[in-house]
């Protein structure tokens, strides 16, 4: 009989999502994958706020920002739809399609620092380019809701269910 361990806290979720912050491979709970977003996406919408700031050398600095946060968030994605029992190749599109927009988000900014006005071109790269991400991002969402599957899959066993009684610190 498989039991459920106890939610982890947030800086058990955090700490353990830090320590993987490479892993591909294996599974990841929804509550070590939800904090770990959230400190993510606020703390990396707070910096990136105020690197635009900076005149000139502000939108380098956020376009790094938001590079890191793809990089980072990539993997615990992978994690998330594994203990879900899916494949990742919805987060690689999904990578890709984020990568794509920073580019034409790059074009753009390009074009209005030379002089050039924002194409139509761009113009419309951008808008189907974010429809495209929040398509596949809502898909994401939806996924990473779900719970874990208990029994062990391709990519291990369930890091939220047991067999036998529970162990006293869930975080280990």
């Amino acid at each position: 009989m498989a039991n459920a361990l106890p939610q982890l806290d947030f800086m058990q979720a955090v700490k353990l999502a830090w320590s993987r912050v490479k892993e591909t491979t294996g599974r990841s709970r929804r509550s070590e994958f939800w904090w770990a977003m959230l400190v993510l996406c606020v703390g990396g919408g707070i910096v990136g706020a105020i690197l635009r700031q900076i005149p000139y050398l502000g939108y380098w600095l956020y376009l790094i920002v938001y590079i890191g946060i793809l990089l980072i968030s990539i993997p615990l994605f992978m994690r998330r739809m594994h203990d879900i029992g899916k494949g990742d190749g919805l987060v690689k599109a999904y990578a890709v399609i984020y990568a794509c927009f920073l580019f034409v988000g790059f074009l753009t900014w390009l074009f209005w620092h030379i002089g050039w006005a924002a194409t139509l071109v761009t113009g419309l790269l951008t808008w189907l380019v974010s429809i495209a991400l929040l398509v596949i991002g809502i898909i994401l969402i939806v996924n990473c809701v779900q719970d874990g599957k208990p029994e062990a899959n391709e990519w291990g066993p369930s890091p939220k269910y047991v067999d036998g009684p529970a162990p006293e610190n869930p975080a280990q």
